[in-house]
């Protein structure tokens, strides 16, 4: 497919990855300014980091969005079925998906793993959400995925895809939320996590259905080691799940993904029929 428009638009692919530095380092000081708040209400280092992140995705998306004359509400969704239509749409299969989404990206991490064994020290993943409470569960299942996704695929997706082929947009975007995550572990499965939420973009122009999948998969992750202690980067489901529940995932995740696709054909078909009505 080709791109909306040849005209330069902000950002391109070099100044995403600009930001992306920009956005470490005001992460960087959003962390040295809470550090001491947070450490006293007695945070761990991981919670700290998080509410750093959230804060910093926060402000540089809120900058960018003032920088492009953008609306929340167009940013959000620009799409020609309402937002409750969309959610409706998509809702269901995208929670069937999540636990083979959850198997798939848990064995890539382990996968990654093998190739770059980890040198650091290896958290306890119930570990980390319990230390780090309410508000570090609010932040992983809500926030983030809302942030994340209007400056990443609302901001930068948005742009790629008026300067560049659309496989090749999604392809930069998927690449740029990667790198923001600062490890090969996370880059790994931020990049297949953009690739898909990226796609659906593409053809829905809603952020909707990106920020239910990111917000799905987050908390799924977030239950599974409240439930099923596991050892990050260390372990995969494979291994502390019984076979019976992977399975019953890969199957679930089957299902949800047949019956997206089907949404995405129903929401194009919209698209097109409005734009023949008012042409």
């Amino acid at each position: 497919m080709k791109s909306d428009s040849s005209s330069y638009c902000f950002p391109n692919l070099l100044e995403a990855f600009f930001i992306v530095v920009v956005l470490n380092m005001v992460e960087y000081l959003m962390n040295s300014i809470i550090w001491s708040a947070g450490r006293s209400a007695g945070l761990q280092t991981m919670a700290i980091a998080s509410i750093g992140r959230v804060l910093a995705n926060g402000l540089v998306f809120t900058v960018l969005l003032h920088h492009g004359k953008l609306t929340y509400r167009s940013l959000l969704h620009d799409s020609v079925d309402s937002w409750r239509t969309t959610i409706g749409r998509f809702f269901v299969p995208i929670v069937l998906m999540t636990p083979a989404l959850l198997v798939t990206m848990s064995v890539l991490e382990v996968g990654v793993g093998q190739f770059f064994p980890w040198t650091g020290t290896r958290d306890d993943a119930r570990e980390v959400y319990v230390n780090g409470g309410l508000g570090l569960i609010v932040l992983t299942c809500a926030i983030a995925p809302l942030l994340e996704e209007m400056l990443f695929r609302g901001v930068m997706l948005r742009s790629f895809l008026r300067q560049y082929p659309e496989g090749t947009a999604i392809a930069h975007s998927a690449a740029v939320f990667g790198l923001a995550h600062l490890n090969v572990y996370q880059f790994a499965l931020a990049f297949g996590l953009g690739l898909l939420i990226g796609k659906l973009y593409a053809a829905t122009r809603s952020l909707l259905p990106g920020i239910l999948i990111h917000a799905c998969y987050n908390t799924a992750v977030v239950i599974v080691a409240l439930k099923s202690p596991f050892v990050l980067t260390g372990e995969s489901l494979l291994e502390i799940w019984p076979t019976s529940w992977w399975f019953g995932a890969l199957v679930l995740g089957g299902v949800g993904a047949g019956w997206l696709v089907k949404a995405v054909d129903e929401q194009r078909m919209v698209s097109a029929s409005t734009a023949n009505d008012n042409a």
